[in-house]
């Protein structure tokens, strides 16, 4: 049985009723579990269950537990349901994790909710950090496709010397134009080398 035959299975047979459980096993530590049951949420939320996990989301954050990954799959998976209802939530969450990994997933998911550039700001602050921080940051912003956003990612591509977090951003970059093709004009005009290399993924897409 391949993943997606699982992942129906599971739905088919549990229902929005097992949701709890299913959110206790994104807290276990083999990530192959976590991201099992993040895409089953996912699919759940997305049919009938986005009351069912903002309300389970509620309870976690009730719980006031320090470092919830549980809580932060959660308000991944809403934010991308846009569930405005969890913003005041989010902005409260900084102060539930040591692990600054989580401060700018937190940060994102406000980006996406609001657009509301002093997220955009906060994620800026961690994209020189290396890393997972590096990484994060970088996904994080395409959230806010802009001109401001495309030349943080041009100046991140110049650089560095890792050549994974060139591919990220060149794929980031992607991501961006493909929200906002207005800003394919603007790229080619100041960068057009880079332009050039992903012009053919732009056409493709």
């Amino acid at each position: 049985m391949d993943r997606e035959e699982l992942i129906q299975k599971i739905i088919e047979e549990k229902g929005v009723s097992a949701i709890p459980k299913i959110v206790d096993l994104l807290s276990e530590e083999d990530v192959e579990t976590r991201e099992l049951a993040r895409d089953i949420l996912e699919i759940m939320g997305a049919a009938d269950g986005k009351d069912y996990l903002f309300e389970e989301f509620k309870n976690r954050f009730d719980l006031n537990e320090d470092d919830d990954i549980s809580l932060l799959y959660l308000a991944e998976i809403l934010a991308d349901f846009e569930c405005k209802e969890i913003i005041p939530y989010l902005e409260r969450m900084i102060n539930s994790f040591s692990d600054e990994r989580a401060f700018p997933i937190i940060y994102e998911n406000l980006l996406k909710l609001t657009k509301d550039e002093k997220y955009l700001e906060y994620i800026e602050t961690y994209i020189d950090d290396g890393g997972e921080l590096e990484e994060i940051s970088i996904m994080a912003m395409t959230n806010m496709p802009s001109k401001r956003v495309v030349n943080n990612l041009i100046s991140k591509y110049k650089n560095t010397n890792s050549n994974s977090i060139r591919a990220l951003v060149l794929d980031s970059l992607v991501k961006v134009l493909l929200s906002d093709f207005e800003l394919v004009p603007y790229l080619r005009e100041i960068e057009p080398e880079i332009s050039e290399k992903i012009s053919w993924q732009l056409q493709k897409s």
